[in-house]
């Protein structure tokens, strides 16, 4: 089966050094380039696009019934249970808040997360509810302790009201036994939510077999970046006032009374964004008609070549053991470092020096890179008074690459070449820091 193609993989630069190359893409768990079939879709809609919900005419009705396709083929992604509605927001931060919010805890209940997770899954629950936040032990490597989960889950039973994971870590590749979270969190009727941006792209969702009760994920990681995330939820959820009524809330507003739509209308305020729901269900589509099959097979092709040849670079420095990667199933992502090279300047020299995307920083799970470097609380205070001060490159940090179904073992070689010569040889330029932008830039040649 032929995987889906995808958009710039053949993009050419030029580099500082001025020789031309191909953009190796691997800073994938940022976000994915669009599927090229979903471009076609995108541009095939934007024919007839019209009016969804706000007009009258041949364009607002072709508009409303692609739609309807459209939401269709994200529910048989996912496989959404009929119990369950669809809502729309900007990305997966902004469905989790969302979600948070229609929950309205009490200071009585408990939530159960985990110690290290994104922090898109860490501040919604501490800032848009009053419930207890407990968190669960994670090692390292990016695993749960499900003992301790059992443990906790049973200390607070009576009031706990939801376990929330990631179902694929952004940082470790790690994917937790959802089946297993959602029998502790249904052993005591609390709800099972999964934020689900890295798992969407990797792994078949079954929301319906796994026992899923909600679910967050952004279409841009799933090669259709057209600015839209998804909260897949209970629909009895939303027979409740909106967190955020606007347009579209209502069916009538008097002096004294408001008569709300119906409960899965009023929540999906303003003016949908219907070229994001046509996107993302192309890029759903294209996904199931390739197989998931194909999907995971090809990426453990990926992800066991990886992590069989990254160790031998010189110098280099892995955080997650590499016999997890090989014996596990995990996601294409590798944090790691080059001994004596600031992660950011490592980062910008595979850039400007090799036309290599990656990522640098903390990326989202600052607690889990601090127990990396054994960052002790004093030395913890004074990085983040010269973070506070403007110099964010004081902070600790790591190079990410992140591995999608476009990359080939061609990209994972020019890698793993540019480190080896970094390793060896150093930059072919000085780089200047740019603290406030957390960055690096070439200035003069050194060679």
């Amino acid at each position: 089966m032929t995987l889906p193609k995808v958009i710039g993989t053949n993009h050419t630069v030029t580099l500082t050094t001025g020789k031309k190359a191909r953009v190796i893409l691997l800073n994938n768990a940022a976000t994915t380039p669009p599927f090229e079939k979903t471009l076609k879709e995108v541009n095939h809609f934007l024919q007839t696009y019209g009016a969804l919900h706000r007009g009258a005419g041949p364009h607002a009705n072709i508009t409303y019934l692609k739609i309807q396709d459209a939401l269709n083929s994200i529910r048989k992604f996912l496989n959404l249970p009929e119990s369950h509605a669809l809502l729309f927001t900007q990305n997966t931060s902004s469905a989790i808040n969302l979600f948070a919010r229609l929950l309205r805890l009490k200071k009585s209940d408990v939530l159960i997360t985990s110690a290290i997770e994104h922090t898109s899954n860490n501040l919604p629950w501490h800032y848009n509810t009053e419930a207890q936040v407990v968190e669960v032990i994670a090692h390292e490597d990016g695993s749960i302790d499900y003992d301790d989960l059992e443990k906790k889950a049973a200390k607070h039973g009576k009031n706990l009201k939801l376990i929330t994971m990631t179902g694929a870590s952004n940082q470790t590749g790690y994917i937790p036994d959802i089946q297993k979270l959602s029998k502790i969190a249904h052993k005591y009727n609390a709800l099972l939510f999964i934020d689900a941006a890295q798992l969407a792209p990797h792994r078949k969702i079954d929301m319906k077999q796994n026992g899923v009760d909600a679910l967050a994920f952004s279409a841009h990681k799933v090669y259709a970046p057209f600015g839209i995330g998804v909260l897949a939820l209970p629909k009895s959820m939303l027979d409740t006032i909106p967190p955020d009524p606007g347009g579209g809330s209502i069916d009538m507003i008097s002096e004294k009374d408001i008569l709300w739509a119906p409960p899965q209308e009023r929540h999906q305020t303003g003016t949908w964004n219907v070229t994001g729901i046509i996107a993302l269900a192309a890029s759903c589509q294209a996904i199931i008609d390739a197989s998931w099959e194909a999907v995971t097979r090809h990426e453990r092709e990926l992800v066991k070549y990886m992590a069989e040849h990254l160790p031998k670079v010189p110098k280099i420095i892995m955080y997650i053991p590499v016999e997890k990667y090989l014996t596990e199933s995990r996601i294409g992502t590798f944090p790691f470092n080059i001994t004596g090279i600031h992660h950011a300047q490592l980062a910008s020299i595979l850039e400007h020096e090799y036309g290599i995307e990656t990522r640098a920083g903390t990326i989202c799970n600052h607690r889990l890179v601090r127990r990396w470097f054994n960052i002790s609380d004093a030395e913890q205070k004074k990085i983040e008074q010269k973070i506070a001060n403007g110099d964010r490159l004081a902070s600790y940090g790591i190079v990410r690459a992140s591995l999608a179904i476009h990359n080939t073992k061609k990209d994972i070689d020019m890698l793993l070449s540019a480190l080896t010569e970094i390793a060896k040889n150093g930059s072919k330029f000085q780089y200047k820091p740019v603290p406030h932008e957390e960055t690096f830039v070439p200035i003069t040649k050194t060679k």
